[in-house]
């Protein structure tokens, strides 16, 4: 066998390779040279941030889909009823 002094390397190395690997990638320099420089997001004045929707349309489609949905219910109670007689 090769020893105790090889068991100490490969501790050391399963210990060090890690802690290399989060100091690299955790430094602010890595941070700042490829991750700031990436777009991730479009420029503001690109994104339509307004929908030109108002509260009261959004409340009346809200109501609208309430009814449709209470509607499509009662027809599928209404069928399911029939069915029982």
């Amino acid at each position: 066998m090769a020893g105790p002094k090889l068991e100490v390397f490969k501790f050391g190395v399963y210990i060090f390779t890690p802690v290399m690997f989060m100091v690299y990638f955790g430094a602010p320099e890595f941070y700042d040279k490829h991750v700031r420089n990436s777009k991730f997001w479009p420029a503001p004045e690109v994104v339509n941030t307004r929908t030109g929707i108002d509260k009261k349309e959004l409340l009346y489609e809200v109501e609208r889909l309430k009814q449709e949905r209470l509607a499509r219910k009662a027809a599928r109670e209404g069928l399911s009823d029939d069915k029982n007689v």
